[in-house]
């Protein structure tokens, strides 16, 4: 079978990464690879073998393109998305999505209208401990949800051109940046609807002129439930990156952290169970556990071959894209904000 070209547009951390777990795919292959900056893309490029464009619409004109991979900073995608799109190519770009729910919303008709697929890579879907919690929880282990509670810290990212993340209009802060992992994974486990969202955010601990550091938000679900979601850059930098995420039913508790030899605890009917997770099949050349971006990378893969829907695909980007959007309003106005989020 021919393998499908893929072009990675973004040659940072986020990029390599990608790049990493393309090679690990049987079926595709990374032809080329878009920075703004070519010369200082050659040590990736080489790695990879692929040939070094400064333009997507070039790279995709000279090379066998099948599949966009956007891996450059959110501000961006929407520009890089359409371009893609409009060359009738297979979209995946990273997360978040995008700024404002307009940009989101044209995006997702211009690929609807291509008939391509689009994929937000919401990459904690795809780790092993957070895809078994959400396993367990429709299992019911726990019965039905209705409270949990999320914590994911580290310090500021100050990487990537001119340390974008710090600016506010380019990544949109903690509050969208950071946050939307939990937001994402939180909907999905309660498979819920959000019907309003409260919170306080700010910058707690950086400088003036640096985003927003530290997001409180508390979401309220159509039956009820009620989730605390905890995002904070306000750390030292010798802060050790944190996640935690807990989630209580009307029959039982599971919990996860990434500082434990065993990452996920369930108490339900009396007892207590620790385990690690289960794993895919092993992978040629991948290191164990599986590692959670090629997952992802598979995922999208298999949509594209089996013609299916990405999990992650824009529309389910897009809800969580819109609680991260009326936590900011939120945080704004002191007021509770209800859903559906009208103007952003």
């Amino acid at each position: 079978m021919k393998k499908m070209g893929v072009v990675v547009v973004g040659y940072g951390f986020m990029g390599e990464v990608h790049l990493n777990a393309w090679s690990l795919i049987p079926e595709a292959k990374a032809v080329a690879l878009v920075a703004r900056h070519p010369n200082r893309a050659k040590r990736v490029a080489k790695k990879f073998k692929t040939r070094v464009f400064s333009d997507l619409d070039r790279a995709m004109k000279e090379t066998n393109v099948d599949i966009v991979d956007i891996c450059t900073p959110t501000f961006t995608h929407k520009e890089h998305v359409m371009n893609a799109v409009k060359a009738r190519k297979q979209v995946i770009v990273e997360k978040p999505f995008a700024l404002t729910l307009k940009d989101a919303d044209e995006m997702i008709v211009a690929a609807r209208k291509a008939r391509v697929k689009l994929m937000v890579a919401q990459c904690i879907r795809f780790f092993a401990e957070y895809a078994k919690i959400k396993e367990l929880v429709s299992q019911g282990a726990v019965g039905e949800p209705v409270i949990s509670r999320a914590l994911r810290a580290g310090p500021l990212p100050t990487w990537g051109e001119r340390s974008w993340f710090t600016d506010p209009k380019k990544s949109g802060g903690v509050g969208i940046d950071l946050a939307i992992h939990d937001i994402d994974f939180t909907r999905w486990c309660f498979d819920d609807r959000v019907k309003h969202v409260y919170a306080r955010i700010g910058r707690l601990v950086h400088k003036k002129g640096i985003c927003d550091d530290h997001a409180l938000i508390i979401l309220r679900f159509e039956h009820d439930g009620i989730a605390h979601i905890q995002a904070s850059w306000a750390v030292p930098t010798q802060y050790p990156f944190t996640y935690y995420f807990e989630i209580a039913g009307r029959k039982g508790f599971i919990s996860v952290d990434n500082h434990s030899v065993a990452p996920i605890t369930i108490m339900s009917d009396g007892k207590v169970e620790k385990l690690s997770p289960e794993t895919l099949p092993s992978v040629p050349g991948m290191p164990f556990p599986i590692d959670p971006y090629y997952r992802e990378i598979r995922h999208f893969v298999d949509s594209v071959l089996e013609n299916k829907e990405p999990m992650t695909n824009g529309e389910e980007a897009g809800k969580s894209l819109e609680i991260a959007l009326a936590a900011i309003r939120s945080s704004k106005t002191g007021r509770v904000v209800k859903l559906p989020l009208e103007g952003s």
